[in-house]
């Protein structure tokens, strides 16, 4: 009898084991190394995102028992409800800038492949530009941690941030005769930049006293110094001769011999902030191909002008005009599209500022037809300079200007395709390359 209720006994239950997480019971499971297998299952799907298994502190234990065959239907529900009891962590690292926890990566060795790919996109390494060091300003550290696996984040993702930099935003109230332009100069931002912080703005926008508006500053977490060698091909501008030639009609001009730039080998030495020149020395230089000169044969001028400007063709040096604005040449001074270019087109942003080339006295502020908004400075010694295609024109007629003043903001108007600024250098009436008088 006891040897036949025990049968039934055996055929009617099977082994199984209480899965216990920290002293309370979970659910039930066929064997402990399915409970084990849970458990495993759970933590690496956790931290599949970031390709590491998660871990656990939590107290695991088993009790051995025999259930019902019935019972071990159950064990999904032991699966959700030890998905919601277990807790977990991920064995990680901390990046920190300034004393100020900024990330959390899988390992070390991502913390430094982030560092390393951030420094290179701000020092671009090559053949070219040899570094010669390369230091962050703000100090590093990295510690372990054990975190939320949510709050574990991968290379990119932290690379991305740092690149993006620490987004501020403030609350700015209009003062009397602010404008966009001068908001940004107040706040060290870019008149765009201003604008962008508050959408549906433009130039255009009106500004009233007390309104208030948004001010989205972005700070780098990391400054990158670096120090290096660069070597790079860069333009010799050819010059232009003008001969007088009196069968031409006033103001007529025909090109007898086109120009061609040429070429020269430039080695630097510089030392760069997040990629920007801080200081940059030239220590060689070497022509590679010479510039051939463009002769224009032009007619008699309306008022002639004795020439009165000096230069130093030897040494290369002007008298002191200086770049207006910082910024690539979009188009150079010369013939273009069957037509003769006579100044240099330099890029910038709608807003950007730019300066007097060298101390002077307006002598035009305004409408000049195909130049937009434009100003024209008399620097004496029948030496002028142009700036046009102007947004904002910050001078009046009659004014007086020092070098470096800033005179007026790069924009778009009368004959252009996109913002610029155009700069010509006019000697006694006849415009020159700009590039051979720049310092």
């Amino acid at each position: 009898m006891v040897i036949g209720s025990a049968t039934v006994y055996l055929s009617s239950t099977a082994s199984a084991a209480y899965l216990v997480v920290n002293g309370q019971k979970t659910g039930i499971v066929g064997s402990v190394e399915i409970g084990q297998h849970l458990v495993d299952e759970i933590l690496a799907k956790r931290g599949q995102a970031i390709n590491k298994a998660a871990k656990t502190n939590d107290h695991i234990e088993y009790q051995l028992v025999r259930v019902k065959k019935a019972e071990l239907l159950g064990e999904m529900s032991t699966k959700i409800e030890l998905e919601k009891k277990l807790t977990s962590y991920i064995d990680g690292y901390a990046l920190d800038i300034a004393g100020t926890q900024i990330a959390i990566l899988p390992n070390q060795e991502d913390i430094q492949k982030v560092l390393k790919t951030y420094q290179e996109f701000y020092t671009n390494p090559s053949d070219n530009n040899k570094l010669t060091s390369v230091e962050f300003s703000e100090s590093t550290s990295t510690k372990p941690v054990e975190a939320q696996p949510d709050q574990v984040k991968l290379p990119d993702q932290v690379l991305k941030e740092l690149k993006d930099g620490k987004i501020t935003t403030t609350e700015y109230t209009v003062q009397a005769n602010d404008s966009w332009w001068l908001i940004a100069r107040k706040n060290d931002m870019k008149t765009k930049e201003v604008l962008a912080s508050n959408p549906g703005m433009t130039e255009d926008s009106k500004l009233q006293a007390g309104q208030k508006i948004k001010l989205v500053s972005v700070t780098p977490y990391l400054t990158v110094m670096s120090k290096g060698i660069l070597t790079s091909t860069e333009i010799i501008a050819f010059d232009v001769v003008t001969n007088t030639d009196t069968k031409l009609a006033r103001g007529e001009s025909v090109v007898k011999e086109q120009g061609s730039d040429g070429e020269k080998l430039v080695t630097y030495s510089y030392l760069q902030k997040n990629g920007k020149d801080i200081t940059k020395q030239v220590i060689n230089e070497k022509v590679i191909k010479s510039p051939v000169s463009q002769v224009v044969d032009k007619g008699p001028s309306s008022t002639p002008v004795s020439v009165a400007y000096s230069i130093s063709r030897g040494s290369g040096s002007t008298s002191g005009i200086v770049w207006p604005l910082r910024g690539s040449i979009n188009s150079y001074y010369g013939s273009r599209h069957g037509s003769f270019h006579t100044g240099i087109d330099i890029g910038g942003d709608v807003g950007d500022p730019y300066t007097a080339a060298a101390s002077g006295t307006i002598v035009a502020a305004g409408w000049g037809g195909g130049y937009g908004n434009m100003i024209l400075i008399d620097h004496g010694n029948g030496v002028m300079t142009r700036y046009a295609h102007s947004s904002r024109l910050l001078v009046s007629v009659g004014q007086s200007v020092s070098r470096g003043q800033t005179i007026g903001l790069v924009g778009t108007t009368g004959n252009s395709t996109g913002p610029h600024l155009h700069f010509e250098v006019i000697l006694n009436g006849d415009t020159v390359n700009p590039l051979s008088y720049l310092h």
